[in-house]
Parts: structure tokens; C-alpha cells; sequence
């Protein structure tokens, strides 16, 4: 589901902006999207409120599929320490997912694919992490 290079762990950031922006930072680096998508997942909160923040310590950062995005991709940045997005039920968040498709049917589907990962158990694994291969074990390549 998330290769290797898709994946941080012990990212130091003040902001739920800055955790998007590292978390989107690694899908532009892989060619997968632009600077203009990041910005858009970030534009998306500003405009919609915490939505992202699917359930809690976790957030799924996307913005509409568009020209902007080269292909389908998920990235995960494990947080140092929680940040606040402004979700009162699932505030603070510690696992910032970022993904990007080139339609709705890939956004749908990289959806469904997370969602059968995240379960307590799971998440709270997920949130101690201290490095990739932890992450990997978990979730898979």
C-alpha cells in the first residue's frame, strides 16, 4: 500500500499546515504531484474545516483530482509530536496521510484501501513507530 520512499517517521512540526505541507512534499518529490496540489489539500481544510481528520490521531490530506496530479500516490508522515487540526472529536493527530489521483474512481479507491488498515489497534501502532520498516510491517508495500 505505502513504499518506502512514501514514508516518514519523527517529523517535527508546530502546524497541521506544516504536517501537510511535509506529507505533500513527498508525493512532489516523486514526481506524483505538484506544489499547486499540496497547496490545495491545504486551501481544502482552510475552506471546508478539519473534514480531513477521519478518524482520531488521523488525517487524510487530499484535494480534488486534477490536472495538478501526475498519478495515483499515498504518502505518510508519522508525527514527533500531535498537532491540532481543529476536529473536536478526533484532535490531536499524530499520522498525516496524503494521497492524490487522477480521478474519482482512483480517489475512491485508495480510500477503501486505507480504510481496511485503520483500526485502534493499527493506529496506535502506526502512531509509535519509530522508523519505515515499523511502518512496513504494518501496513505493507
Amino acid at each position: 500500500m505505502l513504499k518506502e520512499s512514501r514514508i516518514k517517521t519523527g517529523v517535527k512540526v508546530a502546524t497541521w499546515q506544516e504536517a501537510i505541507k511535509v506529507a505533500g512534499d513527498i508525493l512532489v518529490n516523486v514526481g506524483s504531484c505538484t506544489d499547486d496540489y499540496v497547496e490545495a489539500m491545504i486551501a481544502s481544510v482552510e475552506d471546508l474545516g478539519p473534514y480531513i481528520v477521519i478518524t482520531p490521531h488521523v488525517a487524510l490530506a487530499h484535494a480534488r483530482p486534477s490536472p495538478q496530479v501526475n498519478r495515483a500516490d499515498m504518502s505518510l508522515v508519522v508525527l514527533d509530536q500531535a498537532v491540532e487540526f481543529g476536529s473536536d472529536a478526533n484532535d490531536p493527530v499524530k499520522l498525516v496521510f496524503a494521497f492524490c489521483a487522477t480521478d474519482d474512481e482512483g480517489h475512491l479507491e485508495q480510500l477503501g484501501k486505507l480504510a481496511t488498515h485503520l483500526n485502534p489497534e493499527t493506529i496506535r501502532k502506526l502512531s509509535e513507530a519509530k522508523g519505515v520498516d515499523d511502518v512496513i510491517a504494518l501496513l505493507g508495500e
